[in-house]
């Protein structure tokens, strides 16, 4: 390995990519667990309309669009920008 590809250490002494994928992993499992807790509302102690459900699940997929955007914008890429194919 070059030394432009050693990663670069930080002063907790974890490179970048150790403290992305461990911040990550620990921040996906927390919002996974709340995705989880929103499910168990579709049991029989609660009551909702078809809109309530609508807008949770609206809401989910804008979140998840726009952190999609961030990752992409961060790549220098833009949302829809590989090309359509079958």
């Amino acid at each position: 390995m070059s030394d432009a590809e050693q990663p670069v250490q930080q002063a907790s002494g974890e490179s970048k990519e150790q403290k992305f994928a461990r911040l990550a992993t620990k921040r996906t499992q927390a919002a996974l667990g709340k995705i989880r807790l929103l499910g168990n509302l579709t049991g029989s102690g609660y009551r909702y309309t078809e809109d309530q459900a609508n807008k949770v699940l609206a809401a989910l997929r804008q979140a998840v669009d726009e952190l999609e955007g961030k990752f992409r914008k961060v790549r220098g890429q833009k949302m829809g920008s590989e090309p359509f194919t079958l």
